[in-house]
């Protein structure tokens, strides 16, 4: 028998094991209740839905996460932070919570919404139709359902179908100031821009706090008045949510156009402290490096990025401009190319592309794509000339010297962009079929101004205008016929009301033409003026500003809006540093303008107009007497019969010492009809015989 002290130990072990296993049994449901503290997890989503309602969604986010940590498994706290996080754009984040809180039991049904949403922000709009095509919401999200449907599928260009969506949302709610924002971009997407205006604006009225609705105002006054106009609208909206990054982006972008790059930067950056994998704020960053010739840090930033912009066209663009500067020029013309592909009509996508295909050599490429173009009117001297210098490497000069011999003389034909190879029987066709469809009406009215048949073109422009009331190009359209027609006063109005509602560099041009041809000049100028203070980026409103003050004989005006725009455009533009050297000798700078018309004339020597401004400069320098007449003689035998060009050689010859020449290229100005300086000419000539 074995005594009670030889089976203490066993006893003792016996009953610590089951002291153990008993802890055990009860611990695992004590641990599961300590961790899913439903009471402390519902206090801190109210307090999370007290700061959503006061629009800090950044403060409801940590109370959320409280609540999830309090109660992991509780799925209304997942739900709830989902929706935070689409609020904060964190469209992954919000993914997964829903996700989770599928997993945890939620209903699908709870979850149909949000996750379409989640999936769009994403750019998965056809993820998003299958979940909202699954079935019914609950009642309280039938009218964000339908809201969402609306934006899938404008996402998908189904513009019939996200009209219908966004109708049915407003019968739910009427009053969502989300929903009428939603409802601006989809009648901006569809031309309307007028339409547009009213919807944010009504957003607004419904809810001023509205910060979507309120960067969408700042779009809109951006585009329609200008950069300096927008930004009180950015800025009201980051009053109410300073962190805002979509808001912050917009902010930002505007600073930059406007030269403000420090205010530019400061906002980059604090895109990227709020949310370290947000590719808009590296890309800003890039954007001012490249600005400043810091191409490898432009690079840098870029590739933080990821390629989340890779489709972007502005991306495309600063991207291809680091990778051509660094001397990457395959890279350059493989970004350039998809840009040129997106954006077929922007011809400066086309100038990059063919400029890269010249430094890498492609010669044969470059002429397969751009000596179609070339050969047709309306083509830029720069392509000209990159064409003539691909076919000279190709062994064909003859062929070259007629593009570099076009490229020369400005050609004034309007681009017209007629591309489309139908008939015109069938463009005719198009456009009886759809009088109200711009798509149809466009190609063909532009067909009929092009061959000066006014009075059909305006009867089909007119019923396209008075069906679009809202939609700028449609007036842009009519009032382009009756200026074609000489009839300035009947454009007027249609290019005033297109400026109304988005005062965008072609219509400026137009209008502020229209108006000196109406005899309000005083207004054309003041149009340009608070064009170019409210877009000092848009290289258009300087280059009509310029021209503007030329016309005027204001000099000194004129340097300052040319010298601000070759600091945007560089050294390759040879009629902008021509111009920029005559302004300059106009206004009393002659080494300056000797300098400027000699990288003009380097750039194209077969340019009249390079050598004759190039002439005038070294007269006017007079140290280089005979190197002037060699650059007038030039210039003369290109345009024999420019009387302000014999007038300026005469001026040379006289400062060489070369009387007689003189006082003949003086005789053949007078007889060659009216010019600028006829006056001066007539009094040199009678000075010149006086003295001989």
């Amino acid at each position: 028998m074995t005594s009670r002290a030889e089976n203490t130990p066993g006893l003792a072990r016996r009953l610590m094991l089951a002291l153990v296993a008993g802890a055990l049994l009860l611990g695992g449901p004590a641990s599961r209740l300590q961790a899913e503290d439903t009471g402390a997890a519902r206090e801190a989503m109210a307090r999370a839905e007290a700061h959503r309602a006061r629009g800090d969604n950044r403060a409801a986010r940590i109370e959320l996460m409280n609540a999830i940590k309090a109660a992991p498994r509780l799925p209304a706290a997942r739900m709830m932070q989902a929706r935070v996080f689409l609020s904060l754009f964190d469209a992954a984040g919000a993914e997964g919570e829903l996700a989770q809180a599928l997993e945890l039991g939620a209903d699908r049904s709870l979850v149909r919404a949000p996750m379409a949403e989640a999936l769009l922000l994403q750019g998965r709009a056809e993820a998003a139709l299958a979940w909202l095509g699954e079935g019914p919401v609950p009642a309280p999200d039938a009218g964000y359902a339908a809201r969402t449907l609306g934006r899938a599928q404008l996402a998908l260009g189904a513009m019939d179908a996200a009209r219908a969506a966004f109708d049915r949302a407003l019968e739910f709610s009427p009053d969502d100031s989300l929903l009428w924002t939603d409802i601006a971009r989809f009648r901006i997407a569809s031309g309307d821009q007028a339409g547009g205006m009213e919807a944010a604006d009504h957003a607004v009225a419904l809810n001023p706090s509205n910060v979507r609705a309120l960067q969408l105002r700042g779009e809109l006054t951006r585009n329609q008045t200008g950069l300096g106009a927008a930004l009180p609208w950015f800025e009201r909206a980051l009053a109410l949510d300073p962190n805002d990054v979509s808001v912050l982006g917009e902010y930002a972008a505007t600073l930059g156009d406007m030269g403000r790059m420090r205010a530019m930067l400061m906002a980059a950056r604090q895109i990227v402290a709020l949310q370290p994998d947000n590719p808009r704020g590296y890309f800003l960053q890039a954007v001012l490096a490249a600005r400043a010739g810091k191409y490898s840090l432009a690079r840098t930033l870029i590739q933080k990025t990821g390629g989340a912009l890779e489709r972007v066209p502005a991306a495309m663009q600063v991207e291809g401009v680091v990778e051509f500067q660094l001397g990457n020029y395959r890279q350059a013309i493989d970004r350039f190319e998809r840009l040129a592909d997106a954006q077929p009509h922007n011809r400066r996508a086309a100038e990059l592309l063919a400029r890269a295909l010249y430094a890498e050599g492609e010669h044969e490429t470059l002429l397969e794509r751009f000596r179609p173009q070339a050969d047709h009117a309306g083509s830029s001297a720069y392509i000209l000339t990159l064409v003539a210098r691909s076919l000279e490497a190709m062994g064909e000069g003859n062929a070259a010297l007629e593009y570099l011999a076009r490229a020369a003389v400005p050609d004034t034909t309007p681009l017209q962009r007629l591309d489309e190879g139908d008939e015109p029987w069938l463009l005719a066709e198009a456009a009886r079929t759809a009088p109200r469809d711009a798509r149809a009406v466009i190609p063909y009215v532009r067909m009929l101004v092009a061959r000066g048949d006014f009075p059909l073109a305006a009867e089909f422009a007119k019923p396209l205008a008075d069906g679009n009331p809202g939609v700028p190009d449609a007036q842009i359209l009519l009032g382009d016929v009756y200026l074609a027609s000489g009839n300035a006063a009947g454009a007027l109005p249609l290019y005033q009301r297109a400026a109304q509602i988005r005062l965008a560099e072609p219509v400026v041009r137009r209008l502020s033409l229209a108006l000196r041809e109406t005899g309000r000049g005083a207004e054309a100028d003041a149009l340009l003026h608070s064009f170019v203070d409210y877009s000092p980026a848009n290289t258009g409103g300087l280059r009509l500003l310029a021209n503007a003050y030329i016309d005027r004989a204001n000099w000194p005006g004129a340097v300052a809006a040319l010298t601000a725009l070759h600091a945007q455009l560089g050294s390759n533009q040879p009629v902008l540093l021509t111009d920029l050297a005559l302004a300059r000798l106009r206004a009393g700078d002659p080494g300056m303008a000797a300098h400027d018309s000699r990288l003009a004339y380097r750039i194209q020597p077969a340019s009249p107009l390079a050598a004759h401004v190039r002439g005038m400069a070294l007269t006017a320098q007079s140290d280089r007497p005979m190197l002037a007449v060699e650059m007038l003689e030039k210039a003369q035998a290109l345009q024999p019969r420019n009387p302000w060009l014999r007038f300026h050689l005469a001026q040379a010859y006289a400062a060489a010492g070369k009387t007689s020449r003189a006082m003949g290229a003086l005789r053949a100005s007078l007889s060659l009809g009216a010019f600028p300086e006829r006056t001066q000419a007539a009094a040199m000539l009678r000075d010149l015989q006086g003295s001989s």
